[in-house]
């Protein structure tokens, strides 16, 4: 890697001079915050710089659409993301951190502040209007020396001459990211963010006017150059937001008695709805409202997307743990679909967070030997609700619906048996049954004698008919001459491959299955017969739907419990 100091094909740049010549050759030198941040996502895509938020495409997009429009009115707008506790906002704005303190590590993210400077101001800050002018520079209009840096200038008598450095984002050192919470309103002041004069060098230096005698410590300095991360903004104090819109709206910030000061920071704020709408009712905010950029972030309500979440969680704790705990696709699925239905009729708006699911997988994590199965995320599941404390929701009908979800994934796993495993693993079972009943329909329409299992054949099968409604009850015999009138065709013919009768004979087949596993939930004791049928049944889940021996023999007893 090239020195810190050198961009490719330049000479060393070490001051404002040789910075803006630089700038002529090498564009990047000569972005804004925004601008920087949009590159920053374009060099490492948004799918890298976003890894691990899933199912939020259409929030990510906006977002994206925010950074890039630099040079336009983006460049003065607050990115304000909305949505109910737990929705993800926090992490994401984490995440855009991260990255660009990587990036400005990468030779294409290189920055570049005045030496010295407290505000790390950008090279272009120290360049007088009409020199910006006559330079062919494009930079903000209202771009001034910080004191710090005016003093500089003074001291060597032009700007020209005032030298520079290379520039890392450093949340740990306080370089180009900041974050504010509120806490004690009380305590909440404006020197948190723009700092205040130190009294103890003010007897030393004499003069409020002194930069020494000012401690440019505070979160709007800090991040200048980044961003600015301001969680539950609208719960700060109001005289704060007044400091939020001449932020973002004239890139200037007051300090003390010295003049203004530019700063070029991307503000990004959190906030739920109900504060939101506060806010919003509040008349003296409207300035500030004509200034934000809404991203709603509602929480997920999109299955894939929330089981990849949930994936996510146990292979983290898979490797910091040393541990290779098994989870069915099946686990995710369960939890992910009700996660959505406790989301849906309020678009995401309400409903479980996927903290509550967090919660309940770490439950299940630890009380699972090695593997986490449907019986024990259920249970876990259940047992997450006594250490939440939810508003705003009832927990009766939450539990309703988790028994309403288990009901119907059970249902969609007999589907499975049914039209999938029956077919391709009893396949000999129903082509015997199948051969058996044309038979047995044939001696019916004959008048020959048949046994009572003939007539419970042809009642079972044509039962289930009757029930799908392929036939009618007065219509049997009809069905049965016409399968006596092909007899010979439909012999010769796989009964999968009957589209009148394969299903009936699966739900037959089934119905054998289901006996055996009404037993398998009450004893492993079973005969020779069942337990081959039983085997084959979890071979099966095994090799085709991702079960190890133990979940799928928890599998399998769930649904034997649900008849």
């Amino acid at each position: 890697m090239k020195p810190r100091g050198r961009v490719s094909g330049m000479s060393e740049i070490t001051t404002v001079e040789t910075y803006v010549a630089a700038s002529r050759q090498n564009p990047r030198l000569a972005r804004t915050t925004l601008h920087y941040i949009a590159d920053m996502i374009d060099y490492f895509g948004k799918a890298r710089v976003f890894e691990g938020i899933y199912g939020m495409d259409r929030q990510l997009d906006d977002i994206v659409d925010f950074f890039r429009g630099y040079a336009m009115s983006m460049e003065r707008r607050l990115l304000l993301l909305v949505g109910p506790q737990g929705s993800g906002k926090s992490m994401t704005v984490d995440k855009l951190k991260r990255r660009l303190e990587e990036y400005s590590h990468k030779p294409d993210g290189i920055l570049y502040a005045v030496a010295g400077c407290p505000f790390h101001q950008h090279p272009f800050d120290l360049i007088p209007l009409d020199a910006r002018e006559a330079e062919g520079i494009w930079w903000h209009e209202e771009a001034v020396p910080c004191p710090v840096c005016e003093r500089a200038v003074a001291a060597r008598g032009d700007w020209r001459t005032v030298p520079v450095r290379p520039l890392l984002i450093s949340a740990r050192d306080k370089v180009g990211v900041a974050k504010h919470t509120p806490t004690d309103l009380r305590r909440e002041d404006i020197t948190n963010f723009v700092g205040n004069i130190n009294f103890a060098m003010l007897k030393e230096r004499g003069s409020t006017y002194d930069p020494d005698a000012y401690d440019f410590e505070g979160k709007v300095i800090w991040a200048n150059r980044g961003i600015l991360d301001w969680t539950e903004v609208f719960k700060s104090r109001r005289q704060l937001l007044s400091l939020l819109l001449e932020l973002i709206q004239s890139k200037r910030i007051d300090l003390a008695n010295f003049p203004t000061v530019h700063v070029d920071e991307v503000v990004v704020g959190h906030t739920n709805y109900p504060e939101y709408n506060v806010f919003l009712s509040e008349d003296i905010m409207e300035p500030l409202r004509g200034r934000i950029h809404k991203v709603d972030f509602p929480y997920n309500v999109d299955i894939g997307g929330e089981m990849r979440i949930y994936r996510g969680l146990v292979e983290r704790a898979n490797r910091a743990r040393g541990e290779q705990k098994h989870v069915p696709g099946d686990v995710y699925e369960l939890a992910a679909t009700y996660a959505i239905k406790t989301r849906q009729e309020s678009e995401g708006l309400r409903g479980l967070s996927p903290r509550f699911f967090e919660d309940a997988f770490s439950l299940a994590y630890t009380r699972a030997n090695r593997c986490i199965d449907l019986e024990v995320i259920t249970d876990a599941i259940e047992q997450t609700f006594a250490h939440q404390s939810i508003k705003d929701l009832n927990l009766k009908d939450l539990l309703k619906l988790f028994e309403e979800t288990k009901v119907e994934f059970i249902h969609k796993k007999v589907d499975v048996i049914v039209e999938e495993i029956v077919p391709s693993h009893f396949y000999d079972y129903g082509q015997n049954l199948y051969l058996n009943y044309l038979d047995v329909a044939a001696r019916s329409v004959l008048g020959e004698a048949m046994s009572d299992s003939d007539k419970e054949l042809l009642d079972d099968i044509e039962g289930v008919l009757v029930q799908k409604r392929q036939i009618s009850r007065q219509g049997r015999i009809a069905f049965e001459n016409v399968l006596l009138e092909r007899r010979d065709e439909l012999r010769r013919m796989s009964y999968r491959d009957n589209e009148h009768l394969a299903g009936a004979i699966n739900e037959i087949v089934f119905n054998k299955i289901k006996n055996c596993l009404r037993l398998y939930d009450k004893t492993e004791e079973m005969d020779a017969k069942s337990r081959d049928l039983l085997d084959v049944l979890q071979r099966s889940a095994i090799e085709e739907h991702g079960y190890c021996a133990s979940c799928a023999s928890a599998l399998f007893k769930i649904i034997g419990r649900s008849f």
